[in-house]
């Protein structure tokens, strides 16, 4: 019977400490980590994104994954995940909001909701409640590189010398008459054909809000016609020229978009049309040079609206699922947000990530010079409107396509603007 008692006893006392173990070592003990996931939808910053999930998950009883686009742009991704009972967590959303907003947490009651900047809570509010966290302020125009144009020129390149079509072509030929530089490189990729530079012709067609929205809601209800219209047209100019300077013009489909920053950051050519969120890559491989944004002139009149600007808005918003989350799900994702914007995580999110703070009380701020650029447009007064961040989900792959077919010269003019006819006379 003593024996029988031992061995249980030990039995009992082995089990134990494996439980204790278990707890010590994050194992399956009393609390178990609540999983969530996000989608996040810029590739160009999924490595360091990724670099502050595990700094998190290192920290809290949450488990975080991250779910890349893998190919496809956001609509399709979160159509095919809630189609599929595997909605994301958290997602980065936009002009997807109108579709999938029945199945967002409202987050009205959020403390961040107090310190956000002025305009950049509204696109995400619908009957007075607000469903989404502004990410960052982003920007998109010419990114330069200043040692390539200071020598373009002869001196210290000043952005403000670039109003027109015939200044930038003046650029460009400066830059190409530099041994084994090229003007500009050209990314083909969808998102920034199809959502980015078609921002241009959108915004610049009034300086007035409500006469650019009411443009937008005509070209919805068919009533544009783009072949006409002295802004399509001046855009499509500027277009043209850029192709002729492009660094890959003899296969201006091929480049992926690795391709910008290193050429850039390598000094092969002087300019690239792409977006802050770039820095990052432009960074690993040029860390300490300078660089800076031009705006996109579509005419030779320097006084046209838009000729000094660049484009700088909130890109997309941080999002909560309801409909597939459990509750504690939406806690840990609320968390999680908090984190990054207010907590430890602050400053990857500034300083690594990039991303110019939304929030009046971030303390960290920006030190790069791309930062420093957009900071100076947005202190001037400088700006267009993100007018494509109230396109359809489906508009800017609908008008990508048209504008790679363009760029690569299957297409002419004419063709392309009935391309645009088309799509938003469907709307």
């Amino acid at each position: 019977m003593k024996k029988w008692i031992i061995l249980l006893l030990s039995i009992v006392l082995t089990f134990s400490l494996a439980a204790c173990n278990q707890s010590d070592n994050g194992g399956s003990g009393s609390k178990d980590k609540t999983k969530i996931s996000v989608l996040i939808g810029k590739p160009e910053v999924i490595g360091q994104f990724e670099d502050m999930v595990k700094e998190f998950n290192s920290k809290h009883d949450i488990e975080v994954t991250v779910i890349p686009l893998a190919g496809q742009n956001s609509y399709e991704k979160m159509t095919s995940l809630y189609a599929s009972n595997n909605a994301p967590t958290i997602m980065m959303m936009a002009s997807e909001f109108e579709e999938f907003h029945d199945k967002l947490l409202d987050l009205s009651d959020q403390e961040w909701i107090d310190h956000a900047q002025p305009g950049t809570l509204e696109f995400m509010e619908l009957d007075g409640k607000y469903y989404g966290m502004p990410t960052t302020v982003e920007a998109f125009g010419f990114i330069y590189n200043k040692q390539v144009l200071d020598e373009a020129v002869g001196g210290s390149f000043d952005p403000a010398t670039i109003k027109t079509r015939n200044d930038l072509k003046d650029l460009f030929d400066k830059v190409v008459a530099l041994k084994g530089k090229n003007a500009i490189h050209i990314s083909p990729m969808d998102w920034s054909l199809g959502a980015h530079f078609t921002n241009i012709p959108f915004a610049t067609q009034s300086n007035d809000r409500d006469a650019r929205h009411q443009f937008l809601q005509d070209a919805k209800d068919g009533k544009v016609d783009f072949a006409a219209n002295e802004k399509f047209n001046g855009w499509l100019d500027t277009f043209d020229l850029m192709k002729e300077y492009n660094s890959d013009k003899a296969a201006p489909l091929a480049p992926q978009y690795d391709a910008g920053p290193l050429s850039l950051a390598a000094g092969d050519v002087g300019l690239w049309f792409m977006g802050n969120w770039a820095y990052p890559n432009i960074k690993e491989i040029d860390a300490d040079g300078e660089y800076g944004f031009l705006p996109v002139p579509i005419s030779n009149n320097p006084d046209d609206y838009g000729n000094s600007e660049i484009s700088v808005g909130v890109p997309s918003y941080w999002v909560v699922d309801k409909s597939q989350s459990s509750e504690a799900q939406q806690k840990a994702a609320l968390e999680f947000l908090d984190w990054m914007v207010f907590g430890e995580g602050q400053e990857a999110y500034i300083k690594e990530l990039n991303f110019i703070p939304v929030f009046d009380n971030i303390e960290t701020e920006p030190g790069d010079s791309v930062s420093r650029s957009v900071m100076d447009y947005m202190e001037a007064g400088k700006t267009l409107e993100w007018v494509n961040t109230y396109y359809p989900a489906d508009a800017w792959p609908a008008m990508a396509a048209p504008m790679q077919k363009y760029l690569d010269n299957k297409i002419e003019r004419d063709e392309l603007f009935k391309d645009f006819a088309k799509y938003w006379e469907s709307k």
